[in-house]
C-alpha cells in the first residue's frame, strides 16, 4: 500500500534523513514567520486587552459601584481611538521638519480654516513675501495641540483655549458641536470678558484636541525674531476682534438698559 516503499540500502538512508531534516526545517521556519506576523498584526489589540484586565481588577479590588464600572468600561473602549492618535503623533514627531510641515497641514487644514486669525495666516504664507515663515508658524501651532479627552456627561472649558473637536458631540451655549466643530477662536485675547462662553458640556465621549494662550504666544514670540511681519498682523486682528467685542458688549448693555421713555410711562 502507499507508504510501504522505504529505504533499501544506507545511501537511500541518508538520503531519507537529510530530506526529513530539511522538511522539518523549512516548516519551522514557516510557522515562525506565520507566528511573528500574527503576534503583530493583533499587537495593539493585546495591549488593549491588557489594559482592560488591569482595569477589571481595579474595580474589583477597589469593590467599584456597579454603574461606575460600566462608565468606567465605555470609557475605556471608546478611547481606543485617541491612543492610536496617540500613536500617530509619535510617527510624525520621527519625521524630517518638511514632511512633518506636509502631513500636519494635509490632516489640519480643515479645522484651520475655520479658526479666522489662522485662516488669515495660512492666507498670508500664499501671499506674503515671508509665506514661508508664516507657514512654519501654522505647522509649528499645529503641532503644539494638545489632545483632551472627555466622558460623557462631563462639564469642561477654560478661558483662552482653543478647542477643537475631534470625536463626539459637545454643547456648548445652547447648540450641538459635531466631530470637526471649532470653538474659543478668540482664545488670543487677554480680556476675558470679551471671550465667548467658554463652559461646555460632553453629550457623548468627547475626543478634543486643544491649544492654550501662554503656548501660541510663545511660538508668536519665537517666530517673530524671524518674521516681525507676523507679529504686527496678529496684533492688528486682535485688536479688531477686540473693538467688535467690546461694540457688541456694550451695544448690548445699553439694550439691557430702561429707557428713558419707558421710565416715564412706568409712573
Amino acid at each position: 500500500g502507499y507508504g510501504d516503499i522505504g529505504p533499501e540500502n544506507i545511501v537511500e538512508t541518508c538520503t531519507v534523513l537529510v530530506m526529513l531534516l530539511v522538511s522539518g526545517f523549512a516548516w519551522a521556519v514557516v510557522l515562525g514567520q506565520v507566528s511573528d506576523i500574527v503576534a503583530t498584526l493583533g499587537h495593539e489589540e493585546q495591549v488593549f486587552r491588557s489594559k482592560m484586565d488591569e482595569l477589571n481588577h481595579m474595580m474589583e479590588d477597589r469593590q467599584v459601584a456597579a454603574q461606575l464600572r460600566r462608565r468606567l468600561r465605555i470609557f475605556f473602549l471608546s478611547n481606543k481611538t485617541a491612543q492610536r492618535r496617540g500613536r500617530q503623533r509619535q510617527l510624525i514627531a520621527e519625521l524630517s521638519p518638511g514632511l512633518q510641515g506636509e502631513v500636519v497641514m494635509e490632516f489640519n487644514r480643515k479645522w484651520i480654516e475655520k479658526v479666522s486669525l489662522l485662516a488669515k495666516i495660512l492666507f498670508w504664507s500664499e501671499s506674503s513675501e515671508h509665506g514661508d515663515m508664516f507657514r512654519a508658524f501654522v505647522v509649528d501651532v499645529s503641532l503644539k495641540l494638545h489632545p483632551s479627552v472627555h466622558a460623557q456627561s462631563e462639564v469642561f472649558g477654560t478661558p483662552h483655549v482653543l478647542y477643537i473637536c475631534m470625536l463626539g458631540l459637545v454643547s456648548r451655549k445652547g447648540r450641538v458641536h459635531r466631530t470637526g466643530a471649532v470653538w474659543g477662536a478668540d482664545f488670543m485675547l487677554v480680556d476675558s470678558e470679551l471671550l465667548e462662553p467658554f463652559e461646555s458640556c460632553a453629550l457623548t465621549y468627547t475626543e478634543l484636541t486643544t491649544l492654550d494662550r501662554p503656548t501660541f504666544m510663545e511660538l508668536l514670540k519665537t517666530h517673530t525674531e524671524n518674521c516681525p511681519e507676523l507679529r504686527q498682523k496678529v496684533r492688528q486682528f486682535c485688536c479688531w476682534l477686540a473693538f467688535q467685542r467690546a461694540f457688541i458688549a456694550e451695544a448690548n448693555s445699553r439694550l439691557a438698559r430702561p429707557t428713558r421713555s419707558s421710565f416715564k410711562s412706568s409712573h
